[in-house]
């Protein structure tokens, strides 16, 4: 759990890395463990100066890896830490704070899933360290792993598409501690029908979810499928996707009857796909699961027992003022289309300033969790909320009456960068279980 953890940091807390310490900010992260939620909370955040964590990322034929992820994570807390990539000579300098550290890196994806092409190279996390002052780690040598590959086609019958995008992610046999996700392209930016990620011998699991479109743009109607594979070597497994499913769609207000922006996940309550978030629906103006201009519909699920989980992103972009927050519902899918007229719970405005050591305003995202996911769902990144600075430094969002665990990350953090739902599409890749 705890390397997974990491992950999620990774995406949230990537500096520039590769700069002399001389010319690079020390400015690290925060965080803050146990932070309890009743009320309206003002909270100013000061970001401290760290400690450089530095090192050089190599292949196992002792070539440099560019682009590489790393990221320095907390051993003693369990969570945060700040991240960054390696330059072109696979050099990485990554301010942190004091105390116990776990280095994790990971390869960046290849140009391509074509198995002649693709990286072989597998992450690692180093050793325990202690850090209390510049701490070189010296070379991390990645090792190489089996190719995992494949076509992921859209279900029989299907006819010509004019977008078809598949999604993989490759977990153990018994737990949803995320292994990789496995990189998907294909003939043209529209039809991605190829995936490949590089894995240590073992048996996994993989959870394939799709969307699609024929030339009319009407949606295919697609089901998530789980698929049980053992690599021991070079491995080539095609998948192709089963059909079926019944529409979801709906609207999403706050309680003052505002359209929310969004995303809703939905996650079995039962069956083979208990707990994985087995479609995640952009909420776009407060609508969701259907394209608008053309009346077509692009959710669908299986009949059945499920727990709903709106996360509004409105905060993150500075561009939401009300009190939504995250929000559950229960959905008991029919044999048939459903729609919702969903509303968000309020929530405790939470707001604030950050600025670094010097007291100079600092642009940052906010990110608080909660320890435990609703219905013990095993997928922690469901629970975030996000918020960026604005120009000022800024921040404002709204949570549930809870405990939590509060993180700021330096002005170079991507989160206020990326659209609302990559950002947490990418927390919920990185997510893992107890």
């Amino acid at each position: 759990m705890r390397e997974s953890l990491f992950a999620i940091f990774t995406v949230l807390a990537v500096v520039a890395a590769g700069a002399s310490e001389a010319a690079q900010s020390r400015t690290t992260e925060y965080h803050k463990k146990s932070l309890k939620i009743t009320k309206e909370t003002p909270l100013n955040i000061k970001l401290p100066d760290g400690l450089f964590v530095t090192g050089t990322v190599k292949g196992p034929n002792g070539a440099a890896v560019k682009d590489a992820a790393v990221f320095v994570g907390n051993a003693t807390e369990g969570f945060g830490g700040l991240g960054g990539v390696t330059n072109a000579a696979g050099g990485f300098s990554i301010p942190v704070q004091p105390g116990r550290k776990l280095v994790t890196v990971t390869p960046p994806s290849g140009p391509s899933p074509s198995p002649a092409s693709f990286s072989r190279l597998l992450p690692k996390t180093l050793g325990e360290l202690t850090v209390s002052g510049d701490t070189a780690v010296g070379v991390v040598s990645l090792a190489n792993g089996f190719i995992l590959s494949g076509r992921i086609d859209p279900p029989a019958g299907s006819g010509t598409l004019l977008m078809f995008s598949p999604f993989m992610e490759i977990f153990p046999v018994k737990s949803l501690a995320l292994v990789r996700v496995a990189q998907v392209s294909g003939t043209n930016p529209l039809i991605s029908n190829l995936y490949a990620a590089a894995l240590p011998a073992g048996t996994y699991r993989l959870l394939t979810r799709a969307t699609g479109s024929n030339m009319l743009g009407q949606s295919v109607q697609m089901l998530p499928r789980v698929d049980k594979v053992k690599v021991t070597k070079d491995t080539v497994k095609n998948i192709v996707m089963p059909s079926g499913g019944y529409s979801l769609s709906g609207t999403v207000k706050d309680a003052a009857g505002k359209a929310l922006d969004g995303a809703l996940y939905a996650i079995p309550k039962s069956g083979a796909l208990k707990g994985w978030d087995i479609q995640a629906m952009p909420v776009v103006k407060g609508s969701f699961g259907i394209i608008p201009v053309l009346n077509v519909k692009n959710a669908f699920l299986p009949a059945g027992p499920y727990l709903l989980l709106f996360v509004p992103t409105g905060h993150l972009m500075n561009t939401y003022t009300g009190k939504a927050t995250v929000t559950s519902y229960d959905l008991t899918m029919p044999a048939a289309a459903k729609t919702l007229a969903l509303v968000a719970k309020n929530g405790f405005v939470v707001s604030g300033k950050v600025t670094d050591a010097r007291g100079k305003t600092a642009k940052a995202a906010i990110v608080a969790f909660k320890p435990m996911a609703p219905l013990n769902v095993d997928m922690l990144g469901l629970n975030f909320m996000l918020a960026a600075t604005n120009a000022k430094g800024i921040f404002r969002f709204c949570l549930p009456a809870d405990t939590f665990n509060l993180y700021a990350f330096p002005s170079t953090t991507p989160a206020t960068a990326l659209k609302p739902d990559e950002v947490f599409r990418r927390l919920i890749l990185s997510a893992t279980g107890e």
